[in-house]
């Protein structure tokens, strides 16, 4: 049973990821204000930039990332979405689970399409 939670929990963090990439992008379109996120690799958390609102989420227990190819600036990578709905820079944070499971969040450029695969893009 333990091998099903730490899955569940792996997908339940990518997803939720997923979720909150298009909260702000929605949110830079409908408000016309850049939003960002940010992702911290050693506190194990990611920020949620509003105009309005700051938000940290911190991964479940027992999930890490296992890689994030945004640009370091500040000692955090991350990325912002301009009111067009565009990031700057695009790219993919992967998340990891206890028994080696991944799974990544993928944000494209120009369009700003936010997906979910279990392989990253090459």
């Amino acid at each position: 049973m333990g091998g099903l939670e730490e899955k569940w929990r792996l997908e339940a963090a990518v997803w939720r990821l997923a979720a909150d990439m298009r909260l702000a992008r929605q949110v830079a379109i409908t408000e016309g204000k850049s939003t960002r996120m940010e992702f911290r690799w050693e506190a194990r958390d990611y920020r949620l930039l509003l105009p309005a609102e700051k938000k940290t989420v911190k991964l479940p227990p027992g999930i890490s990332y296992a890689m994030n190819n945004f640009p370091l600036n500040g000692g955090v990578r991350g990325f912002t979405i301009s009111p067009l709905g565009a990031p700057s820079p695009a790219g993919t944070v992967g998340f990891k689970n206890g028994r080696g499971d991944r799974l990544y969040v993928i944000i494209t450029p120009a369009t700003g399409r936010v997906r979910v695969s279990r392989t990253p893009p090459t």
